[in-house]
């Protein structure tokens, strides 16, 4: 085996194992000592290929923000297909991905919820692709409805996002699992239904 290919199974598996970690530990209560007894890896190979646990952390983060934001720009259709069907293709996907994927699911919520507070910067940076596109979607999906003339776009957008953000905070990830993924996915769906549908003008039958 050439020199290369197994220095990325190495650093893999060192990913592999931190994944397990992070995901079912708050940041504070994750180790490298576990990390390594998990995946069977010696800590002089693990600070080899990475600086520390912060490193390992971010690289986690990116790796589940990257994987989700790929997932949904290839499978969410929006196009051609009425807002209640595009959100649920929203909302879906997510849930699936999530239940494709279960070891992102606590890495994803120890980003949203309960990020370290030293590295609140650095993971705000390696969201901002999954961000810009759930409001990309829903500013697509806006537009193609009637609001009301004194409620724009952006405005409605602001909100649902500061709403998904507060459930959000209801969900620790020691709390997390596939029956409370569907939950919180459904109370954003949910709420986002009722956002717009208090907002869209409505023809009146005569």
């Amino acid at each position: 085996m050439k020199r290369d290919e197994k220095n990325l199974q190495m650093r893999q598996k060192i990913i592999e194992s931190a994944f397990h970690e992070f995901s079912e530990k708050r940041y504070s209560d994750a180790s490298i000592n576990t990390i390594c007894n998990t995946g069977n890896i010696s800590k002089g190979i693990v600070y080899h290929y990475f600086k520390d646990k912060d490193e390992l952390y971010l690289i986690c983060i990116q790796e589940c923000f990257d994987a989700l934001t790929d997932y949904i720009n290839n499978t969410v259709l929006i196009d051609n297909v009425s807002v209640e069907n595009a959100l649920a293709n929203y909302f879906d996907a997510r849930i699936k991905f999530f239940g494709d994927h279960p070891l992102y699911l606590g890495v994803f919520f120890s980003a949203v919820v309960n990020p370290p507070a030293h590295l609140v910067s650095p993971i705000k940076g390696l969201m901002s692709a999954f961000e810009t596109q759930t409001v990309s979607i829903l500013t697509t999906l806006l537009k193609t409805v009637n609001l009301r003339s004194d409620i724009s776009v952006e405005e409605v957008v602001k909100v649902f996002c500061e709403y998904q953000d507060f459930v959000n905070m209801r969900f620790q990830m020691q709390d997390m699992g596939k029956s409370a993924l569907k939950e919180h996915e459904e109370r954003c769906h949910r709420s986002l239904k009722i956002l717009l549908y208090g907002v869209i003008e409505r023809e009146v039958s005569v």
